[in-house]
């Protein structure tokens, strides 16, 4: 799939996702809050882009910690944009932007580029890295948490083994292959860490349902065979068979990488 193809599928699916994604994405809320929590403390940003700001988790926490600060917040689904200005309401300081971040042109270099819960969208993770490169000031920060590989890795599992012709190919990145970017874009690795969530749902039927209302299932598009009817009820089946939570339920896996790198001056 080229990055055009790929940017409109994925704003077709979070677009229409937007007004049950928020309620939905408590991990990606989580990664949100840890992600603000460690920016370095005492330090001004004056300015900010936030890639991939969805429904405003993120930009709200930036808004509060850096009241001076101008912030760009950009998103390639409308919908989530519209969304977020009605939760956070107007605020001079934010400047929306409906874009492909690897399509962006602000017109000006950032003191931080920060981005939670997107940049695996955005493949190949080495051009993107590269293109957000070019946008920091010397000395600026690019801070990120992403999820890569081994992430829903129980939904994988088992329609590998049910279905290995619908199994979608995998295109989350590894935490390796994030830090080679970096490398690469000619960015510094100042610190990374990686952390593992497993969520519990009351039922596999209710977390394909939780996947589906944050836009990260059900489309062609997505890279991943539809299953039928029937082959959905065996998938929910063995899901909960497989991978049952202790005291009911089910368990799915998170797998976040967390990176601050800089530009050197």
């Amino acid at each position: 799939m080229n990055q055009t193809a790929n940017s409109s599928s994925i704003s077709a699916r979070f677009g229409a996702a937007a007004q049950t994604y928020h309620d939905e994405s408590c991990v990606q809320r989580t990664v949100a809050e840890k992600l603000a929590a460690s920016l370095p403390a005492g330090e001004k940003f004056d300015s900010i882009l936030e890639i991939g700001c969805g429904t405003g988790s993120l930009t709200e926490l930036l808004r509060r910690r850096f009241p001076r600060a101008l912030i760009y917040a950009v998103d390639v689904a409308r919908p989530m944009i519209d969304l977020a200005r009605e939760r956070i309401g107007e605020c001079s300081r934010i400047h929306w932007h409906v874009a492909d971040a690897r399509q962006f042109r602000p017109g000006r270099d950032f003191a931080l580029i920060i981005s939670s819960s997107a940049l695996h969208w955005m493949t190949p993770v080495s051009e993107t890295v590269k293109r957000l490169a070019g946008m920091l000031e010397p000395g600026g920060s690019l801070v990120s948490a992403l999820m890569v590989k081994g992430t829903l890795e129980e939904l994988r599992a088992a329609r590998t083994c049910l279905f290995p012709t619908k199994t979608a190919p995998v295109c989350l990145p590894g935490a390796e292959q994030v830090l080679e970017a970096l490398a690469a874009a000619e960015l510094k690795v100042e610190r990374s860490r990686q952390e593992a969530f497993r969520e519990r749902y009351d039922s596999a039927r209710g977390f394909l349902r939780s996947l589906n209302r944050q836009g990260v299932t059900g489309t062609a598009n997505s890279g991943c065979k539809l299953l039928n009817r029937t082959e959905l009820r065996k998938l929910i089946a063995y899901y909960e068979q497989t991978f049952a939570a202790p005291g009911g339920g089910v368990l799915a896996t998170y797998r976040v990488l967390y990176v601050t790198a800089s530009r050197q001056r």
